[in-house]
This record gives C-alpha cells, structure tokens and sequence, in this order.
C-alpha cells in the first residue's frame, strides 16, 4: 500500500449549532483518486474546504503527508501548529473550485504563473516556462494570451486546473469542477482530470459526474448528511450498493 497522503480522523464541523460534519474518517494514499459522491448539502464540499484550512474543524484531527495538519477540540486547538508550518502543508494540496475565480485583468498565462512568483519567490522566466508547459498540458497552449472573458467556461476551467498545478502541489482537490459547466464543455474538463490520474495524481474529486467516478476512482465515497455512508471500489459502491441510503441515491440518478 502506498504511504497515506491524507488522514482524517473524527472531524466534526458545526456552523452555530448546524453539525455539517459528524465525525468523518478517511484515508487517501499517494496515487489514489477518491470521488466523492452525494446530494447536495451533504458535507462533501466542506470537507474539502476543512482539508485545506479554507474552514477550521471543530473537532477532530487531519493528517497532511503524514504530518499533523490539525487537532482541534470543541473549536479549541489541542496542539498549536505554527501558521507558516500549516500554511507549507496546505501549500502541498491543490484546489479547484466550482467557480474558475481567474483573475480577469490578467491574461491565461499571467493566471498560471502568478501564485508560484508571489508566494514561491518564482523567478519570471522559471514561472513562465512552467505556465506554458502546463497550458500546453491542458490542451491551451494557443489560449495563453487570452484574458478569461474571451475563454469558454471549460477553457477557463482548464486554466484553473493549470493554475493549482502551477503550486506543485502533492494532492489535487477538486470541488464539483463541471457544475458551472455547459454540458457539452464537461468532457474537455475530465478529460484533463483523467490525464491527472494516469501521470499518478493524487486526487479527490467531489463530483456528481458518476461515469467520471466508475472509470477513474480507485476508491468511492459516498456522503449523506454529514457521514461517510459506504465506501469502496466504483463497482461496489455505484454498482452494488449495500446501504439503503445509497441504494436510494444511485436508483434516481442512474
């Protein structure tokens, strides 16, 4: 088995007195991709936004690379963690959102190069050259002069994609990429998604695209009202469900 790239242990998370996570754990090893699979208002997307410290857990602890990420109790932090030393693990995972969120006065290639000049110290030259390498990865080595208005929605997607990965990250997150999506733009988005996979990507995916989730996860999740449900391979949990609950979900959306 490969070594744990994410651990999560017994993670609650209350907004005021709404519980949105109620003690979940997981594990995800280097290489795997996990899809995570729910309604909506499951928890799934507050998980991932718990991973990378964009939420604070109420309780419970999360493990980064085999590194204690954090430990809280009752919103209280049972092991203080330096912020710089938090902000260099988060820094190992990337994040794509539902949203694109490019900055719009600045050209493609400008997005992707950013982040690694402001908070790596990434000289212009060395940032440009891994921009347009990973463009060209995601298939828009043509688009890098064009501003984000003149870009498709998948287009844009694609440039936040190249974006995360421009961090170098060890993990990729990835929010419901193709919600905002035309229907005839989602397959360009997977499709760089599922390169991913093959180069050994890290990943965890919430998704409703459940094809997605059969053909690439090593692993399903499936989340109801702030538990993990059941979990298993893509045949097992998509296929053959064993819980009532996901029985239920998969029989109205397959």
């Amino acid at each position: 088995m490969n070594k744990e790239m994410i651990k999560v242990k017994g993670v609650h998370k209350y907004f005021g007195d709404l519980e949105v996570l109620k003690g979940v754990d997981f594990t995800v090893h280097e290489n795997e991709v996990v899809c995570v699979l729910g309604a909506s208002g499951s928890g799934k997307s507050t998980l991932l936004r718990c991973l990378n410290h964009l939420e604070r857990i109420t309780s419970g602890e999360i493990y980064i690379d085999g590194e204690l990420a954090d430990k809280r109790q009752d919103d209280v932090d049972v092991i203080k963690i330096s912020p710089e030393h938090s902000q260099e693990l988060c820094m190992e995972l990337g994040m794509v959102f539902q949203r694109f969120n490019l900055f719009p006065h600045l050209t493609a290639l400008e997005n992707v190069m950013k982040a690694p000049m402001l908070v790596k110290k990434t000289s212009v030259a060395d940032a440009k050259a891994d921009a347009e390498k990973l463009l060209e990865a995601v298939g828009l080595a043509d688009k890098k002069d064009e501003y984000p208005s003149r870009l498709s929605g998948g287009q844009q997607q694609r440039v936040a994609i190249a974006r995360a990965l421009a961090m170098k990250p060890k993990i990729m997150l990835f929010d419901e990429p193709t919600s905002a999506l035309d229907p005839e733009l989602v397959g360009e988005v997977l499709e760089v998604m599922k390169n991913l996979a093959k180069e050994g990507m890290t990943m965890i995916v919430v998704t409703h695209e459940v094809g997605f989730a059969r053909e690439v996860g090593d692993r399903v999740i499936f989340m109801d009202n702030g538990v993990i449900c059941e979990e298993g391979k893509p045949s097992q949990v998509i296929d053959n469900p064993q819980e009532e609950r996901t029985k239920a979900f998969f029989s109205k959306i397959l």
